[in-house]
């Protein structure tokens, strides 16, 4: 089996983590994201994956190279965006034989088994499927319409009402191109332009898949993916026992469920957790907190501050009181002074800088001068 991973998009509704990385390279438990889906990949069953490279591709093919634990590894760039269909037409340029294709977007977290799927996909005639999820409150996402024979009938984007559930489109696709009428070759996308027009044919099957799915769309599914990780609801191997085991002091408390990465220290008197996602090299000052927040690597949080519910990029330096509330994230190496406030929902910019408060902390980064 064969599979092309839609790398090219900026990743935008995960920004301030996307400002300096690829959405696929932006750390789940300190790994890039895009080599969990390797992993699920070869043991899938892929042999070959073409690497579909957009916004800082390079740092895509820097960090994989061209082999992945034995699983062979392409690479096509789009010189502009493409969309998701034209940019699975530029890989296609590369791949010979017709043996079926598996698309994967690169922001797909899922466990499903790819192989009974391709396996039901080589029993049917149509010569496209969707992979579909069942899920209890569809809003957010793309509803797929099926007929008792498993084809798919039409689509409903959005729905604003919950009804009982439905079947939605995972991003996640099986094609035989040589079996398909492609549009001429410019920016398209499976959605709007082809996969209307396939329906229409009576050309798409569903695939409903049991098991994991997430899309990582946005921060706070980002922070809730780690956390049905700790939780055991992926089945994905994520790091656990590091070398360099974390260093937590006697009178710190640690509220499962919690992970801590390689040489993290944890100072008197902090409390960590529930869920709380600490990255490598991270010191926690005495008497803080940290509950419902993933925190990258190499960050240094002073003493007496708290993180609730929020996400914190790597190498950001925090003084002393400093408050991270619900829905904020602060972008890479960003600098945060004694006292910052960092309100709900707010965002501070990579490598910016936020004077000590001096009694009154500042609503948001933004409002600093400077």
């Amino acid at each position: 089996m064969r599979a092309i991973i839609l790398a090219g998009g900026r990743g935008t509704r995960l920004d301030p983590l996307t400002r300096h990385l690829p959405k696929p390279l932006v750390p789940f438990f300190d790994r890039p994201l895009i080599q969990y889906q390797l992993q699920w990949l070869a043991a899938s069953g892929v042999e070959e994956v073409i690497i579909s490279l957009g916004h800082l591709g390079d740092k895509i093919r820097e960090t994989l190279g061209s082999d992945w634990e034995g699983l062979r590894l392409r690479y096509v760039t789009e010189a502009s965006p493409q969309g998701t269909a034209g940019a699975v037409a530029l890989a296609l340029d590369h791949i010979s034989g017709d043996e079926p294709i598996l698309v994967v977007p690169g922001d797909a977290l899922a466990d499903y088994d790819l192989a009974a799927l391709y396996k039901e996909f080589q029993g049917r005639s149509e010569p496209a499927a969707l992979v579909v999820k069942h899920l209890p409150d569809p809003r957010g996402f793309g509803v797929v319409m099926i007929a008792e024979d498993g084809r798919v009938t039409g689509f409903l984007e959005k729905p604003a009402a919950i009804d009982q559930g439905q079947w939605v489109n995972t991003g996640i696709y099986f094609l035989r191109p040589a079996s398909l009428e492609w549009l001429e070759k410019r920016p398209l996308d499976f959605g709007y332009d082809l996969f209307p027009r396939w329906v229409a044919r009576g050309a798409v099957a569903a695939l409903k898949a049991t098991g994991y799915w997430s899309d990582l769309g946005t921060l706070d599914q980002y922070r809730r993916s780690h956390f049905d990780a700790m939780d055991g609801a992926l089945r994905l191997a994520i790091p656990d026992r590091p070398a360099n085991a974390p260093a937590v002091d006697r009178t710190a408390r640690l509220v499962g469920p919690v992970w801590l990465g390689e040489g993290v220290t944890i100072d008197a008197q902090a409390t960590i957790g529930p869920y709380a996602v600490i990255g490598a090299g991270s010191y926690v000052g005495p008497w803080s907190k940290i509950e419902r927040a993933v925190v990258g690597r190499s960050v240094f949080l002073g003493a007496g501050s708290r993180i609730r519910g929020a996400t914190v990029a790597e190498g950001v330096v925090m003084g002393g009181r400093c408050r991270i509330e619900h829905h904020a994230a602060i972008g890479a190496y960003a600098r945060l002074g004694w006292g910052t406030h960092v309100a709900a929902g707010r965002h501070c910019d990579p490598a910016s800088s936020v004077l000590p408060a001096l009694g009154r902390p500042w609503e948001t980064a933004a409002e600093v001068p400077g």
